[in-house]
């Protein structure tokens, strides 16, 4: 069996620097490979929530000419209409109502200094 002839420290240390620089550059493209993943993937989410927060209020508007739509079976158009509305009517100004005494709570917490 032949021997290898041991290589000179120099270039030894020459090949383990080399070696050591590869890793290194192999790791750097490995993290821009991740990073870029995780934009894409992010990028992807972001449109999809911007895709469904702009269908959002198209559902509601249909959603709402349903329910007119299948009050209007019993009851005349414009009062299956004029329900709907209503309704609705009620639900945002409850809602705001809320609101407002959230808010008001909330700035007379702050101006007392409490949380």
């Amino acid at each position: 069996m032949a021997t290898k002839p041991s290589p000179n420290p120099i270039e030894a240390g020459r090949a383990v620097a080399e070696h050591a620089a590869r890793i290194a550059r192999l790791e750097l493209e490995l993290k821009a490979l991740e990073v870029r993943g995780r934009a894409t993937r992010f990028g992807l989410g972001a449109g999809l929530g911007l895709v469904a927060a702009l269908l959002a209020p198209l559902l509601v508007a249909f959603l709402l000419a349903s329910a007119a739509a299948a009050l209007a079976t019993a009851l005349p158009v414009w009062l299956a209409l004029l329900i709907v509305s209503g309704i609705l009517l009620v639900l945002v100004g409850g809602l705001a109502g809320a609101a407002a005494m959230l808010t008001s709570a909330a700035a007379k917490g702050d101006a007392n200094g409490k949380r």
